[in-house]
């Protein structure tokens, strides 16, 4: 990650993404070392592609990067979560 985003950033979104990724706890981490204290991320994944087991095992990998769900959007066709920093 570049070192000049830590702490910079208000708001990430990650729809129908992370799932594709090849190290989910990594994104969680950078994602809120780039995030300021109370940012916001909405993390949607597609429910066709993503099971309630597998969208529970990335909310416990971004709650061990320091972020907490506060409220679960209803998106169509979705597993959606907001997540906040801190």
């Amino acid at each position: 990650m570049a070192a000049g985003l830590q702490g910079r950033v208000d708001f990430v979104l990650a729809f129908a993404v992370v799932h594709e990724l090849p190290d989910i706890h990594r994104f969680f981490r950078e994602a809120s070392i780039a995030q300021k204290p109370g940012g916001k991320l909405l993390f949607s994944e597609p429910a066709g592609h993503v099971g309630e087991d597998d969208f529970a095992k990335s909310l416990l990998a971004a709650a061990e990067a320091g972020l907490r769900p506060v409220a679960a959007p209803a998106i169509a066709s979705s597993r959606s979560a907001l997540l906040v920093k801190g």
